[in-house]
């Protein structure tokens, strides 16, 4: 009786344990978003926020979303960190990075892209304030959810909408 019991709960486990492998992999990181070599992860932080699109003229007389800035608020071990345009990470602290103007962002679509916004990976500058972001070279943005622009087109020029997304954020900063 002991015997079966034991096996069970084994099979349980093993299962458990494939399963979560099966559910990492759907939410592996491509290479493509991957740092390059020499810098290791600092910290992870979950986003809630908005994804800032406003109405503009396309061709001719129709109307279309364009994206404007996030808005979003990061939280983890790090404490509270601010996203906005730029885009722009800023630290309680003070602390603050914003997008490389001179590193093009590295982009790859969300698994379901008609939903949910891109992963990506942005190289930073740091300000040189000291602080928990004064160290950090790159962000990726991974497991997002939502944010994607409004499916409806806008009916007037200057509309501004905010659409719900949350994800994960990647700090990452140069291995010592």
């Amino acid at each position: 009786m002991i015997g079966r019991k034991v096996t069970t709960l084994l099979a349980t486990v093993v299962l458990l344990v494939a399963g979560a492998k099966v559910a990492r992999a759907a939410e592996a990181v491509p290479a493509a978003l991957q740092p390059p070599a020499g810098y290791n992860v600092a910290f992870t932080a979950k986003a809630a926020g908005v994804q800032i699109y406003t109405s503009a003229a396309d061709s001719g007389t129709a109307l279309k979303w364009v994206f404007e800035a996030p808005l979003a608020e990061l939280s983890g071990r790090k404490g509270v960190i601010h996203h906005y345009a730029g885009p722009s990470w800023e630290a309680a602290d003070g602390s603050r990075v914003t997008r490389d103007t001179d590193t093009p962002v590295t982009t790859v679509p969300a698994k379901r892209a008609s939903t949910d916004i891109p992963w990506l990976l942005v190289k930073v500058t740091a300000d040189p304030a000291a602080g928990v972001l004064n160290k950090v070279v790159y962000v990726q943005r991974i497991s997002t959810q939502g944010g994607v622009a409004p499916a409806k087109s806008p009916t007037r020029v200057g509309t501004k909408v905010g659409v719900p997304y949350s994800a994960t954020y990647v700090f990452y900063t140069k291995s010592n």
